[in-house]
């Protein structure tokens, strides 16, 4: 395999191609409004349908080399998955409230909130196989091949670490969860794959965090460009002959003043003005993200996976678990 950013191969820098966002957000404004209300008149029951109604629009104004990204993801998909998770949650606290009035009760207690805890990995790999599994480009669908089974070793294994170092481990966690569900995702014949450090991870946390609180919050702005650098210039994307990174331009300056306008924008309208604020996000992560124009996006091949259970999916917002790689 060609090593990656090869000196000798100068295609390596000068070919770069870059993902344009062309969200509005007046008609996302609108988009948002009509689905809270019909959330809010069914009662919380048309949750899943706003939910894909929100993300059909993000996937289809980014655009990659002249197509749109499309999210195949259905509301009654989602629906599904919403009655599922629910229904196994409230299961696991109905047992943990029953446990609490028999004799020995508090063991049974215990052992129920540790069944609670064990589906935060599969709400994690549910939802990232969901996701990616249900977003298309030019018709090919991009697939996730990995096992459950090992991505629950990997996570029961980090959070064992992350208590025995009082939360130290958790750096190192983060990275091979995000380097796990990467290296077995793919579109067609390219393959992401992620490079991260935990120890890098690490000092950008302390790092920023000290800094942050010293400076009353001002800094904030760049821990969260420094976050999103280190995820974007770690990963590569290949086809087994080479293998190239992705790249990050986005500037101290320019994330800083995007933010902080943001929070104005949040603060003087009272929240109001949150559509606009995820259209200039996205905006400005895609304007300063370089993809590798190497490879042959024209010929990619078609992903043989279907899948569509959105139970891990829709358990991430129950269990309010984000997935910021």
């Amino acid at each position: 395999m060609e090593l990656v950013n090869n000196p000798d191969d100068s295609t390596a820098f000068t070919q770069k191609e870059k993902i344009s966002f062309s969200g509005n957000g007046a008609t996302y404004f609108g988009i948002v409004a009509l689905n809270v209300v019909l959330t809010i008149i069914t009662v919380g029951l048309y949750y899943p349908w706003a939910k894909a109604a929100y993300r059909k629009y993000l996937w289809n104004e980014s655009e990659f080399k002249g197509s749109r990204f499309v999210f195949n993801g259905t509301g009654r998909e989602m629906f599904k998955g919403f009655l599922i998770a629910y229904l196994i949650i409230l299961g696991f606290y109905g047992l943990a409230g029953a446990f609490m009035y028999i004799p020995f009760g508090y063991v049974l207690l215990g052992i129920a909130y540790l069944l609670i805890l064990a589906l935060i990995p599969f709400a994690i790999f549910g939802a990232w196989r969901y996701r990616i599994s249900r977003t298309s480009w030019r018709g090919i669908f991009f697939s996730f091949d990995g096992d459950f089974r090992e991505f629950l070793k990997l996570f029961i294994k980090g959070i064992i670490l992350t208590l025995l170092t009082l939360g130290i481990y958790g750096a190192w966690m983060r990275v091979s969860i995000q380097q796990y569900l990467f290296s077995h995702t793919k579109i067609g014949d390219l393959r992401l794959d992620f490079h991260g450090k935990g120890e890098d991870l690490l000092i950008i946390n302390i790092g920023y965090t000290i800094l942050s609180y010293i400076t009353l919050f001002i800094l904030l702005p760049l821990f969260i460009k420094k976050r999103f650098e280190f995820s974007i210039n770690n990963t590569t994307l290949s086809n087994g002959m080479k293998t190239r990174h992705l790249n990050s331009t986005l500037s101290n300056s320019t994330a800083w003043t995007i933010m902080f306008t943001n929070l104005l924008l949040i603060v003087f309208t009272a929240g109001l003005a949150f559509p606009w604020v995820i259209m200039r996000s996205m905006k400005m992560y895609f304007d300063h993200t370089e993809i590798p124009g190497v490879f042959d996006y024209d010929n990619l091949s078609q992903s043989p996976t279907d899948y569509r259970d959105a139970t891990g999916d829709e358990m991430t917002d129950i269990l309010d678990i984000g997935l910021d790689f």
